[in-house]
């Protein structure tokens, strides 16, 4: 038998099994705080290019991630970036690394002084780089998500663009993440 409509609808989730319950329309989403570490998020004063960029963001990752090797997660950035271009025309990038057997998902947030190409057209300030295991890629695309409802509207990348240093682009993004909860 259905049930009866409006009502919650327990569904076995194809992502990783785990139950998950559709409420008016609502799906729970990932939360980004645990993906943040301290220092991976920095602000960059006009870095010369992307490539540039994504050398930094590696290097954070590579600190924090056992057993990561920073030219492993260099190569799979640029390989992705060179594959399709992950800047959007609002000024953010989301470059992306998946690495099989990666043991832990990071996103390192960046802020540049002046925008850089992340694409033809695509001059970025905003650089979310996301790393993860590639046999996990459901938590990868949640990340995406997340990372998107956070910075899809105007107000909130102007408050990101704002953050003078560090730890207030941290905090504007830990604001913005528990706001989009």
């Amino acid at each position: 038998p259905s049930p009866p409509h409006n009502q919650p609808i327990e569904t076995q989730s194809h992502l990783e099994g785990l139950t998950t319950c559709q409420r008016a329309g609502k799906v729970r989403v990932v939360a980004l705080s645990p993906y943040l570490f301290e220092t991976g998020v920095f602000v960059l004063d006009a870095p010369p290019n992307r490539d540039f960029i994504l050398e930094s963001a590696a290097m954070a990752a590579a600190g924090v991630i056992s057993g990561a090797e920073q030219d492993d997660l260099l190569r799979a950035l640029i390989a992705r970036e060179n594959q399709s271009p992950t800047g959007t025309p609002e000024g953010v990038a989301f470059p992306h690394a998946m690495i099989p057997e990666l043991p832990a998902s990071k996103v390192v947030a960046i802020r540049t002084s002046s925008p850089v190409e992340f694409g033809p057209g695509s001059g970025c300030d905003l650089i979310f780089a996301m790393f993860g295991d590639a046999n996990q890629p459901w938590e990868h695309v949640r990340l995406l998500a997340r990372l998107a409802r956070i910075t899809h509207r105007p107000e909130t990348r102007d408050r990101l663009r704002s953050a003078r240093d560090a730890a207030a682009l941290l905090d504007v993004l830990q604001q913005e993440d528990a706001a989009n909860a």
